[in-house]
């Protein structure tokens, strides 16, 4: 297996912490929640593999975090595919050596009564939601055991805890997550890996000041920079800690 590339110059200079010179995949990290994710990952010292399915979408987020000063590789992904992925964690190894950070955050979302759900619908959620973070954790896992070291944070949902009507596939594939999550982390805690499981509610993932200010300073939704600085804080702990799960809501909901 490839070493590890020794830091690079271009890495953010600021950030001479834990994750200075680490090496992430982030699924879903060419727009939305997965690119704040990845910005902050970029902001200390991480190199990223960001996997995403439209490469202009890639191109565009690869070129943002460069300027930030961050090693960072693109690599188009469909993660319901067992040879995409595969292609993905070989193109990571071949540039960073390693995989130390898995975040699986790629999603789908359908909201659709269950009598008017088409089987292709209900699959391409549970494909995507739940068969993805599967492949991916299997993918990079051999690797993690036989270091003893390495984080894999799934990104779910409060769906995954109180379902809705109309979003039968949805909560199905977080339910899912909550669960293959739980077993997972019996399989290979003992091998110093941690499983994350974030949680958060509704999330404005818009770059602008979208969001309502209420007295106070409560926001009345979650931003995606809540979300990504939590999974931050998950992984900075020192390998003796675990967060387990970390439920989210913003304080103030409409």
């Amino acid at each position: 297996m490839a070493k590890r590339i020794l830091k690079s110059e271009n890495v953010v200079k600021s950030n001479s912490n834990a994750l200075a010179g680490k090496v992430a995949i982030v699924t879903g990290g060419s727009r939305g929640l997965g690119k704040f994710i990845a910005k902050r990952l970029v902001s200390e010292g991480v190199f990223v593999s960001i996997a995403g399915r439209t490469l202009s979408d890639l191109k565009v987020v690869v070129a943002e975090l460069e300027a930030m000063g961050g090693r960072v590789i693109g690599v188009q992904t469909d993660v319901t595919s067992e040879k995409s992925v595969h292609r993905l964690l070989s193109k990571t190894l071949t540039e960073f050596g390693t995989v130390d950070i898995l975040i699986n955050n790629a999603g789908q979302f359908l909201e659709r009564p269950v009598t008017e759900m088409s089987l292709d619908e209900w699959n391409n959620i549970i494909n995507t939601n739940l068969t993805g973070p599967f492949l991916l954790s299997r993918a990079v896992l051999p690797e993690m055991m036989e270091k003893m070291d390495g984080t894999i944070v799934m990104i779910s949902s409060t769906s995954g805890k109180r379902a809705s009507a109309n979003s039968a596939a949805y909560s199905a594939s977080k339910f899912g997550i909550e669960g293959f999550s739980e077993a997972l982390l019996r399989e290979v805690r003992e091998y110093n890996v941690r499983v994350v499981v974030v949680t958060p509610s509704s999330v404005d993932v818009s770059e602008k000041e979208a969001h309502q200010i209420l007295k106070g300073g409560r926001g009345a939704r979650l931003r995606a920079e809540d979300v990504a600085d939590t999974v931050i804080h998950a992984i900075k702990l020192p390998p003796r800690a675990l967060v387990r799960e970390v439920e989210l809501w913003a304080t103030n909901p409409l």
